[in-house]
C-alpha cells in the first residue's frame, strides 16, 4: 500500500502543478516519468528480495539435505571400516595361531617327548567329541578297507584319505610292494595281513596306493641306471619284487627322461601288487565271487591330487580327483 500511496502523492503533485500552471505540464511529465521509474525500480528491488528469499530457503534445504547425505556416507564408511578392522583383527587371530602352532612344531622337533604327549592330548579331545562312536568302535572291528601305502611318512593314506579310526587295515612297507602268493619268504607279513583282512575281517575293498618321488622306485631305476645303491642287501632283496617291472618301464619308456620312467614305474608298480594280490587263492576267490574289489590309487604329493583305477582299466584312464 506505501508504494501506491507514494505514487498517488506523486500524481497529485504533478496535477497541482499543472493546474496552477500549464506551462509546466512538461516539466510535470518529466517528474511523472521519474516517478514510475523510482516505482518500477523499487518494484525490481522487492522481486529480487523476494527471489533472493526463496534462494535462500531453498540453499538451506539442500544444505540440510547435503549434511544428511554426508552423515549417512559416513556412517556407512565407519560401518564399513569397523567391518575391516573386525575382519582384520580375525586375520591376525588365525596367523597369531597357526605361528603358535608352527612354534609349537619346531619346540616339538626338539623335544620329541612333548610332541608324543601334545598329539594324544589333541587325540583325547577328539576321543571325547565322539565317543560314543570310539566306545562302539572298542567292542566291534568291521573295517571296509585294506589299504597297502609306502612307508614315506609324507603319504599317511589315512590322512590323504580323511579315513577315521576303525575304517580300514593298512600295511605300509618300502614302494609299496606286494610279493606274490608264496615269495615272500619264511616271515610273510603282507601275507599274514591279507589273509586276516580278508578271511578274518572280510573286508570289501583292497586298494594299493603309490606316489610321487617314491625313494624306493627311484633307487630301483638307479639300479637299472647301473648306479650303485648305498642300501643293504635286505632292502635290495625286498626291491627285486617290483625288478621286472622296472626292466620293462626303462625298455618300453627308453626315449623318456629319467623322472618320467620313475612315474610310469611308480604307477606300474602299483598295478604289479594289484595283480600279486589275486596270486593269494583267497583274494582271487573273494574277487571272483564279487566279495572283493581292487582299486589303485596314486598320489601326488606336489599337486595334492590323487588317481584312482581298477583291474578293469589302466591307469592312463584313471579317474582323476584334484
Amino acid at each position: 500500500m506505501g508504494k501506491i500511496t507514494c505514487l498517488e502523492e506523486g500524481f497529485a503533485e504533478v496535477q497541482t502543478l499543472v493546474s496552477c500552471c500549464p506551462k509546466l505540464e512538461n516539466f510535470a511529465l518529466k517528474k511523472l516519468q521519474k516517478l514510475v521509474k523510482e516505482l518500477e525500480l523499487k518494484v525490481k528491488i522487492c522481486k529480487e528480495w523476494e527471489e533472493l528469499k526463496i534462494k535462500e530457503h531453498e540453499l538451506k534445504e539442500k544444505i540440510e539435505l547435503k549434511k544428511e547425505i554426508l552423515d549417512l556416507k559416513v556412517h556407512k564408511e565407519l560401518e564399513e571400516i569397523k567391518c575391516k578392522k573386525e575382519a582384520y583383527e580375525a586375520h591376525l587371530h588365525e596367523e597369531l595361531e597357526e605361528f603358535k602352532e608352527k612354534a609349537e612344531l619346531i619346540g616339538h622337533a626338539i623335544n620329541p617327548i612333548e610332541k608324543i604327549k601334545c598329539g594324544f592330548q589333541e587325540f583325547k579331545i577328539h576321543f571325547e567329541e565322539k565317543k560314543e562312536y570310539y566306545e562302539k568302535l572298542a567292542e566291534c572291528h568291521k573295517p571296509k578297507f585294506l589299504i597297502f601305502s609306502d612307508c614315506d611318512s609324507r603319504v599317511d593314506p589315512c590322512k590323504i584319505l580323511n579315513l577315521e579310526l576303525g575304517e580300514a587295515i593298512v600295511v605300509r612297507n618300502v614302494g609299496c610292494l606286494v610279493a606274490a602268493y608264496g615269495q615272500e619268504g619264511t616271515c610273510p607279513s603282507a601275507h599274514a595281513a591279507i589273509e586276516y583282512a580278508v578271511k578274518e575281517l572280510q573286508v570289501e575293498h583292497i586298494l594299493v596306493i603309490g606316489h610321487t618321488k617314491c625313494d624306493a622306485i627311484q633307487s630301483l631305476m638307479k639300479a637299472h641306471h647301473e648306479e650303485k645303491s648305498h642300501f643293504s642287501e635286505h632292502f635290495s632283496n625286498w626291491l627285486k619284487i617290483g625288478e621286472h617291472t622296472c626292466k620293462q618301464v626303462k625298455e618300453v619308456h627308453s626315449s623318456k627322461s629319467f623322472e618320467e620312467q620313475c612315474t610310469v614305474c611308480e604307477k606300474e608298480c602299483v598295478n604289479l601288487s594289484m595283480h600279486n594280490l589275486l596270486t593269494y587263492p583267497f583274494v582271487k576267490e573273494a574277487v571272483a565271487a564279487k566279495k572283493i574289489s581292487i582299486h589303485a590309487g596314486y598320489y601326488d604329493m606336489h599337486n595334492c591330487a590323487f588317481d584312482r583305477w581298477s583291474l578293469d582299466f589302466n591307469y592312463t584312464e584313471s579317474e582323476k580327483f584334484h
